[in-house]
């Protein structure tokens, strides 16, 4: 027998390490997420959250980390707990109200931290899933509480098994809408009956035909799985404990998981007119600083800083700051004075030049991008990278796609082409947004993006609320052919009844 969704309540409850607002914020948002996943619950299945917080907690309130993360039309509630002798410091409880077919005693609550303490008979673990009775938690480095966990754009697989669509656009991850290069396709058809040795571990033919493209040193190459393990790698190689990573927000969420996940102290500042403000950041450079990151263009806003601001910045920065250019989108940019950061590698600077074959290059599924240091740098970031970590079919295709120009020309048309389209129709529905240097625009709604979002997804079009990133009345759209971008503005238009 089918059994009738019921309201079922989920309790749970995560310590917190400092009375700041951070840190209760992202414990709140950890904890949400925990509840969510141990229970198989989505957002439109919460009714409620109830929070309550201990009294030696007072610096937020934690219904504001969850809001932040994108939880935007969730009723959410905080109070502070009656002081009780002996009780747990430094304690957040929530209750989370859902609509769901698990029967009570299916549902995981979830205890995190020093918290599992309050409810042992519960026997729930790290992960909100029911460990073997006896069974304790493992000690486990405290830092990774301060990671959240990534929030990928909604699958196109995903959407269609929640509403039965078929006719579904994603413009949410900014893919390359023409696909990966046909030689890439070609290069990897060729290759498959190989898929049982293991790939080149030193990349030789990819890395000898980048550097000549680059003009750097072969050696001079860090490769990863996606240019975001590089972040992870460099996060390996030069962060410890106590020193200070600087960014600025919002932007791209891996610089503030390669600070926690090696307890480095994340400072972020906000952005200047949707870009990283250099000059902030240099006066906010201390001894413990040890590594900047600038997203440039900054994902997801799309605008970035020009070469006279760089040249500014890295003539002052002490020499014991490691600056990383987080380059992503490098091939779309069309700016002039947009400046050239590999020059500084050439130079031999504390400088990182993060790019990946996932945006232009149409290679996103297959997990591939690099960094480019000094010399000196790179060897020290290959000591922590994985053996064989990017696959053998992944340096196929890089190789074949670094060599059609023709394609990557048609796909930057293309984007350019749909992007002033984009700007056009904006404009006409009385919407702001950031002239972007990049495959994305990031549109102002002056309204609760999370909502508009969800409306989108009913016409089966995938954008990317702006609540993940902190700015809940924006919304970040790729920029796709034609069809999809006229699909996009229709369904924007019906949406917002303009």
């Amino acid at each position: 027998m089918l059994s009738l969704p019921m309201t079922r309540g989920i309790r749970g409850a995560i310590t917190v390490d400092e009375n700041t607002e951070a840190a209760i914020t992202g414990a709140a948002w950890r904890l949400t997420q925990a509840m969510m996943r141990a229970n198989q619950v989505e957002v439109e299945d919460i009714a409620c959250i109830i929070f309550s917080v201990t009294p030696d907690l007072d610096a937020a309130f934690p219904a504001a980390g969850v809001r932040l993360a994108g939880l935007t039309t969730t009723p959410l509630f905080s109070t502070r707990e009656i002081p009780v002798p002996g009780s747990l410091p430094r304690c957040i409880r929530a209750l989370m109200l859902v609509t769901s077919n698990l029967r009570q005693e299916e549902i995981q609550h979830v205890y995190l931290g020093e918290a599992v303490k309050l409810r042992p008979d519960l026997n729930s673990g790290q992960d909100g899933n029911a460990e073997r009775p006896g069974v304790g938690v493992p000690d486990y480095r405290k830092t990774i509480l301060d990671i959240a966990p990534y929030q990928p754009g909604k699958p196109i697989s995903e959407l269609r098994r929640e509403k039965g669509l078929t006719d579904i656009i994603k413009l949410a991850s900014n893919e390359n809408p023409l696909g990966p290069s046909p030689k890439a396709m070609a290069a990897l058809q060729q290759y498959l009956t190989s898929l049982h040795i293991y790939p080149d571990g030193n990349a030789f033919e990819l890395r000898r035909a980048l550097a000549q493209r680059l003009g750097v040193d072969a050696g001079e190459i860090i490769f990863g799985s996606g240019s975001d393990e590089v972040i992870k790698m460099l996060g390996l190689t030069f962060l410890e404990p106590g020193d200070e990573v600087l960014i600025c927000e919002p932007t791209f969420s891996e610089y503030a998981y390669a600070a926690h996940l090696m307890g480095a102290k994340l400072r972020s500042l906000p952005l200047k007119e949707h870009a990283f403000d250099l000059e902030a950041m240099l006066a906010a450079v201390n001894p413990k600083t040890k590594m900047v990151f600038i997203c440039n263009p900054n994902n997801p806003t799309g605008a970035y800083v020009n070469k006279a601001a760089v040249d500014s910045f890295l003539a002052r920065i002490p020499e014991h700051v490691l600056v990383v250019f987080d380059e992503a989108y490098y091939e779309y940019v069309r700016a002039a004075d947009y400046p050239d950061t590999i020059g500084y590698v050439r130079e031999g600077r504390n400088v990182v030049v993060l790019r990946t074959f996932s945006k232009i290059y149409g290679l996103a599924g297959l997990r591939i991008g690099y960094g480019v240091a000094p010399g000196q740098l790179a060897q020290l970031i290959q000591r922590v990278r994985e053996p064989f970590n990017v696959n053998a079919a992944a340096q196929v295709a890089a190789l074949a796609a670094l060599e059609d120009e023709e394609h990557v020309i048609k796909s930057r048309e293309l984007n350019e082409a749909g992007k002033n389209w984009l700007y056009q129709e904006l404009a006409k529905l009385g919407l702001d947004y950031v002239p972007s240097q990049t495959n994305f625009v990031f549109i102002h709604l002056k309204q609760d993006s999370q909502v508009v979002y969800q409306r989108l997804l009913d016409r089966g079009v995938i954008a990317r609320s702006g609540g993940v990133f902190g700015c809940p009345n924006w919304l970040r759209v790729t920029v796709g052919t034609q069809e999809e971008n006229q699909r996009f503005i229709q369904a924007l238009s019906e949406v917002m009844g303009r």
